[in-house]
């Protein structure tokens, strides 16, 4: 039996705790280690809200520092915020970005 890849539109709507965000699945698999590539692969089933956005059960508020590095490999961090970096460092290890470890 041939198993059959999910298929995923160019552009992707997705709602990470409610947070909403739009990219392109090209950004999503840029670091293919990542827990969003091999979430994005095909290979497996992801969850959708009743929107129709791909919903990522985390923390959105964050997101947006990883989704700007996958984007073009930099992102402003807010050094000056022990908490919040301490906080984006958690998300990090989360979806597995090594270039921000």
């Amino acid at each position: 039996m041939v198993e059959q890849l999910q298929q995923f539109p160019k552009i992707v709507r997705l709602s990470v705790g409610g947070a909403l965000f739009e990219t392109s699945v090209d950004t999503l698999c840029r670091d293919p280690n990542s827990m969003l590539a091999v979430m994005f692969s095909g290979r497996h089933m992801t969850n959708k809200d009743e929107e129709g956005r791909y919903f990522i059960d985390r923390d959105g508020t964050h997101f947006r520092y990883i989704l700007n590095y996958l984007r073009d490999g930099n992102t402003y961090l807010p050094m000056d915020n022990q908490q919040l970096m301490d906080e984006l460092y958690e998300e990090v290890c989360f979806y597995g970005i090594e270039g921000l470890m």
